[in-house]
């Protein structure tokens, strides 16, 4: 009798997950249709190319690297099946270089293109974009990545780095950078988080002049002679320069309508 009770417990426990299962993917499935979006899904791979050039509209774009010695793209479009047409997606390779550009041909269509890349950890990379985050972990090419409206974060970058972004945040974790190298960080509406060590030895030229700079590394700041009034303070809190270890390289900030900070590398384990 108890065995025969616990049995139609069973049925009835799978019966329900196979009823929620059945309504989740339903309600899914109308709501995909009432949207009618859709998503188109490309694969491609470039062999022996040393060099990145991205130019997309909208949608982020994940960077990660591998030891192979190409680059894979994943492109995901999402969008209405009617609006498809209305975007266009070139790729080509020419002299080892990867040049891709999405174009919206109706600036007001609603979509998304999704690039996830896989690329030799010495690649140099190019990326602009309209709208969307830029995520690139362990590549130590020469990076310049730019965004109108997005985050942008990197791990283990160390060498020529230039990130901007208008409306959105900066945020970095690695340990070096090169000798002689140099990191351009600038945010317009946004802040600036930075977390690395005191042996990155590096000279550090930092601006928030509507903000605020903290740091929990020691700065060795540049002596100069001043007034201690209001003014003064407030320069303290707004504008640094001095090095963090020796000022092997160069690291310069500007996070004009926000804040900048510099935090232990181990206090951010994964900033994804």
């Amino acid at each position: 009798m108890k065995f025969y009770r616990f049995s139609i417990m069973i049925t009835f426990l799978f019966w329900g997950l196979q009823v929620n299962a059945f309504w989740s993917k339903w309600f899914d499935t109308i709501a995909a249709k009432i949207n009618n979006i859709t998503d188109v899904i490309l694969h491609k791979e470039f062999h022996k190319a040393k060099k990145l050039e991205l130019h997309n509209e909208t949608g982020s774009i994940v960077i990660n690297s591998w030891k192979q010695d190409s680059i894979a793209i994943e492109v995901i479009t999402s969008c209405t099946e009617s609006t498809h047409r209305e975007i266009k997606l070139d790729m080509e390779c020419l002299d080892e270089i990867i040049k891709i550009h999405t174009i919206f041909k109706d600036e007001k269509i609603k979509a998304t293109v999704l690039f996830n890349i896989l690329l030799p950890k010495n690649s140099d990379i190019v990326i602009q974009t309209k709208q969307g985050d830029i995520i690139v972990k362990d590549v130590s090419g020469n990076l310049f990545l730019e965004t109108l409206q997005g985050n942008i974060k990197l791990v283990n970058p160390n060498n020529m780095l230039t990130a901007k972004t208008d409306d959105g945040n900066i945020l970095i974790r690695t340990d070096s950078i090169e000798n002689s190298k140099e990191f351009n960080l600038n945010v317009d509406k946004g802040n600036i988080e930075i977390y690395t060590t005191s042996a990155i030895n590096t000279y550090m030229n930092a601006c928030a002049p509507q903000g605020k700079i903290i740091s929990e590394l020691p700065i060795t700041l540049d002596s100069y002679t001043t007034t201690l009034n209001a003014d003064a303070w407030k320069k303290f809190k707004q504008f640094v320069h001095g090095s963090i270890g020796n000022p092997l390289s160069k690291l310069n900030i500007n996070a004009h309508n926000g804040s900048i900070s510099i935090m232990p590398y181990i206090k951010q384990n994964d900033i994804f």
